[in-house]
């Protein structure tokens, strides 16, 4: 009741003496005086302490608080304050407070510097001051400040509380979590500070205190929408679901326009499989902020994840009215357009996209933009000239937005060569099956395998592939910093991401390169475009020496094929007769197993021309989501295909059932641009032929690498006609068809393709030349087996960003 009163400064100073069961406005005083009192003074029997009420009686000694009376008037006669009345320092610090509240900063800052200049000692107006500062942008500055009114009055909550949060915005969290605990000691009755070390918390990705902070915070303060929404996010980070779901409805009923919390709630609910909770969530996030660009992207990915594609589509259309000119919603075009078939959007957006038109968003948000873009860019018949420009913008924001990459760190210690994997599919994911075999083939006496887990996702393929690494970590829960000292911690020699821009992708760790080396695998066929990346992996057939258009990363050279081999068993039972399909015995079954995404304009116009060709002929899909069935149905009768000519053979239980489908298809044709690599090697697995359009990119490369590895080159067409003759050739003529597939089990057989350890000697010779160009001194001090000699260096060329070999 006395903080309006306080707040006018009646006199040159404000004391508060204060007991556990009386609060006192901290913020408006210069010192604090704690009491503890004692169950005799609460009773009144205390002969020192009687009772007296809600007030009480000091005696000599008790507090200090005689002793500063007995120095407040030697220091009020040397202070400033002596030359001008308590009336006109009420008066300017009045005046300071309003136009502060009027948005008026000038006449602010200068009535609080009048008050300063006679106060010095005046810690709230320090605060204000500095508050004034930091909402100028001058955090230096507001930093000073807000150190002075601490200084001036450590008890001083408020001033404490924005001195952290501000240090944990310029990124010292370390040093906010000391600070709030500084003034903990001294009380731990502010609510503020309490969240002001849950957030230092948060930002150091320590979960588990977080939440305990938020805990004590809303003890303290249970109305506090804030509080709530961050132990929301604390628990989140724990994993505690259904726990981070209701702390994020109680700040929403407290507060029901705070959009972050209804994000994260969509985010929890998707997170449960709770579809149309995570939908809803979204949606009314949307409704309060349109322009909400994490909301929309995040809305879109749940829809299509659930194979609602009309209602995925029709909120794209939200997205693009609301954000017509973000990269986010040009990237969410693409991949709409692609699957309605609406061909002439698809090419304005193309156009748009050459023209440079889409630059709205932060940095931040720009920057993850752009790392769909050069993913989603290879599934287009583009010029590569435009991929490699979005690949040098993503090359410079990235620096810009993660900061410069750390020191190298020296010197080495003592031990064989150390490589570690850097990935978020170390589980039952394609990319983690395909390196099984090559990770488990290591050589090690002269290689000590690390792991990092980029996801929390575990299970029975995690468990397996662990055993290939010395040591597996997860490094899901951790900021991007702590992560990359994780990894630099282990002192590698080289670092492999397997991710480029796909789901669970970290690229945040490589731009503060924990390890001497970092090169990129080919989990896309395209590159991180990140200049603290030395190289990308590739090899003779998937890139073309001199083809490539400057880029970001130099190309580093491996023998054999760059894709592994992985070996799969089909299931002994034939569940995918074709009787059991629907299939016509005499039918001529052309593979089409790829995504729908993967189906251009260009290849859905070759596949039409292959089946006029071969009248007995029908095009097999298999949705990984049933749900998209529709998709491909439309897709292939927008390019003139018959529905008729379209079946379905369905998606197995595991990868024997998968493989299995494979009986019933006479060969495959590979989509285009973007071709396949799984795929493929199914195929060639079970003996299917498969034919594949080689063109000029990696994309275009994949199956014409692995099918040259393997020594079978009579499915490689260099011309779209050609590719349909092949096609045609292969359902018309038996005997070739049976040769073909006799070649393929030969060379399965005896093809240093499917032959894993020596995959794996190719890889490490790679890995020695990157080491020998980027880093040779960790060859000179490894130990643990033969020191690579020129020959094993020169094996595995790199390729310059100007296409020659270095």
């Amino acid at each position: 009741a006395s903080g309006p009163l306080l707040a006018l400064r009646p006199a040159r100073r404000v004391w508060a003496i204060d007991r556990a069961d009386v609060p006192a406005v901290a913020a408006l005083a210069d010192r604090v005086f704690l009491v503890e009192t004692s169950e005799r003074e609460k009773t009144g029997t205390d002969p020192v302490f009687p009772k007296t009420g809600s007030v009480p009686v000091f005696s000599g000694g008790d507090s200090g608080i005689f002793e500063a009376l007995a120095s407040l008037g030697r220091e009020a006669a040397s202070e400033a304050a002596s030359r001008a009345s308590a009336g006109e320092l009420a008066a300017h610090w009045d005046a300071a407070v309003r136009a502060h509240q009027a948005g008026a900063t000038d006449v602010a800052r200068a009535e609080y510097d009048w008050v300063l200049e006679r106060q010095g000692g005046h810690a709230p107006a320090r605060y204000l001051r500095a508050i004034l500062e930091r909402e100028r942008g001058a955090i230096d500055d507001a930093l000073d400040g807000l150190r002075a009114a601490v200084a001036a009055a450590p008890e001083f909550d408020g001033a404490r509380a924005a001195l952290a949060n501000l240090l944990v915005d310029s990124g010292d969290a370390a040093g906010a979590r000391a600070l709030v605990r500084e003034g903990l000691a001294l009380s731990t009755r502010s609510g503020a500070l309490w969240r002001a070390l849950g957030r230092a918390d948060l930002v150091q990705r320590d979960g588990s205190s977080a939440a305990t902070a938020f805990g004590e915070a809303i003890a303290r303060e249970p109305d506090n929408a804030e509080a709530h929404y961050n132990q929301g996010v604390a628990l989140q980070m724990r994993n505690d679901l259904a726990g981070a779901a209701r702390a994020y409805q109680r700040a929403l009923a407290l507060q029901p326009d705070l959009v972050a919390a209804e994000f994260n709630l969509g985010v929890v609910f998707d997170q449960q499989g709770n579809v149309d909770a995570a939908v809803a969530a979204f949606t009314q996030a949307l409704a309060r902020a349109p322009a909400n660009v994490a909301a929309h992207k995040a809305l879109a990915e749940t829809l299509l994840a659930a194979g609602r594609v009309d209602a995925w589509a029709a909120a794209f259309e939200h997205f693009a009215r609301n954000c017509p000119d973000h990269p986010a919603a040009a990237a969410q075009a693409l991949e709409v357009c692609a699957l309605r078939g609406d061909y002439p959007r698809l090419e304005a957006c193309l156009d748009d996209l050459r023209r440079g038109r889409y630059t709205a968003g932060d940095a931040t948000e720009m920057l993850d933009a752009l790392q769909q873009l050069i993913y989603l860019l290879h599934f287009f018949d583009v010029e590569p000239e435009l991929i490699a420009r979005y690949e040098r913008s993503h090359a410079d924001l990235a620096r810009r937005v993660y900061g410069d990459p750390w020191p190298r760190a020296t010197p080495r210690r003592p031990g064989r060569l150390r490589v570690g994997y850097l990935s978020g599919d170390f589980r039952n994911h394609v990319m983690g099956k395909m390196m099984w075999e090559a990770l488990r083939h290591h050589d090690r006496g002269r290689f000590e395998v690390f792991g990092y887990a980029t996801t929390d996702a575990s299970d029975a393929w995690t468990d397996r592939i662990r055993t290939a690494f010395a040591r597996f970590d997860t490094v899901a829960s951790l900021s991007d910093d702590d992560a990359a000292r994780r990894i630099a911690q282990d002192d590698l020699d080289l670092l492999v991401d397997l991710s480029t821009h796909t789901k669970g992708s970290r690229p945040g760790i490589l731009a503060r390169k924990p390890a001497r080396v970092q090169v990129t695998h080919v989990a896309t066929a395209g590159a991180t475009a990140m200049s603290t990346i030395d190289f990308k992996l590739t090899d003779r057939h998937a890139d073309v020496e001199g083809s490539a258009t400057p880029g970001v990363e130099p190309l580093l050279a491996m023998d054999g094929c760059v894709y592994p081999w992985r070996r799969v068993e089909p299931a002994p039972a034939d569940l995918f007769r074709r009787d059991v399909l629907g299939i016509a015995a005499d039918a001529i079954v052309i593979g089409a197993f790829s995504i729908p995404l993967k189906l251009s304009r260009r290849c859905l116009a070759l596949w039409r021309d292959v089946l006029v060709r071969i009248p007995r002929a029908v095009l097999a899909f298999s949705p990984v989501n049933p749900a998209l069935r529709a998709t491909y149905v439309h897709l292939a009768t927008h390019a003139g295909i018959d529905g008729d000519r379209v079946v379905f053979i369905p998606q197995g239980r595991d990868d024997a059932e998968n493989q299995a489908r494979y009986r019933s298809v006479d060969f495959v044709l590979d989509p285009m641009p973007y071709g396949g690599v799984n795929g493929t090697i199914e195929a060639l697995g079970m003996g299917v032929p498969v034919v594949t359009l080689v063109g000029s990119r990696h994309a275009e490369r994949s199956s014409y690498s692995i099918l040259v590895n393997l020594g079978v080159t009579d499915t490689i067409a260099h011309t779209e006609a050609e590719y349909v003759d092949i096609a045609a050739r292969l359902a018309g003529d038996a005997p070739l068809m049976r040769s073909t597939r006799d070649a393929i089990a030969r060379a399965i057989a005896h093809s240093a393709l499917t032959d894993m350890p020596s995959h794996t000697r190719n890889l490490e010779r790679a890995y020695l030349s990157a080491l020998a160009q980027r880093a040779p001194e960790a060859l000179s001090m490894a130990d643990g087996g033969r020191q690579p000699g020129a020959q094993a260096v020169d094996a595995a060329p790199a390729w310059g960003n100007d296409g020659r070999l270095a």
